[in-house]
């Protein structure tokens, strides 16, 4: 395979930059101002998060090479049992962050040993926002904000033993 081949290969990989790619194509024949000014605000979004995914990118190298997989599988794999997936749901609840930066950092844990119940649950409990509740029971009432922010804590674990199980037998360790 020669390295023009592999090039075009790896290119056809990247279908979310292709489709983009496409609509820009497309937008530009409609309106090219308005596709220059979408690329400005793309350019400028990028530039301003990208500090910001290179210390999640940092602090995945970090976790990878100062928590040991050993002490992962303990707490967060298989041999953590149900005090593992506890922590997950408290982990996931606590976190705050764009999910762009959660996702680099649960790929780290996972590639380290942690289970893809513990992968799931963090997400599944992330979704609660503690920091947003106040402005949730502003808006949609203390109980909504209540019963889902609890909801969304209980079902996390079942949640990610779902997951987990679903996942392809060799995914699963």
């Amino acid at each position: 395979m020669t390295a023009l081949t592999k090039f075009f290969m790896g290119l056809l990989r990247q279908r979310m930059l292709l489709f983009v790619g496409a609509l820009y194509l497309g937008t530009w024949l409609v309106s090219p101002q308005k596709t220059l000014a979408a690329f400005q605000a793309g350019y400028h979004l990028f530039l301003s998060v990208t500090i910001l995914i290179i210390a999640v990118f940092a602090m995945a190298g970090l976790l990878q090479t100062w928590i040991g997989r050993e002490m992962i599988g303990r707490v967060l794999g298989r041999e953590g049992g149900f005090k593992g997936l506890l922590l997950g749901v408290g982990c996931g609840a606590i976190l705050i962050g764009p999910s762009f930066v959660i996702f680099p950092l649960l790929m780290s844990l996972r590639r380290l040993g942690a289970r893809w119940a513990v992968v799931a649950i963090v997400l599944a409990a992330y979704g609660l926002k503690p920091q947003m509740l106040p402005v949730e029971a502003q808006f949609l009432g203390l109980p909504f904000a209540l019963v889902r922010g609890g909801l969304t804590l209980m079902l996390a674990i079942p949640l990610g033993l779902a997951v987990e199980r679903l996942m392809p037998e060799d995914e699963r360790n």
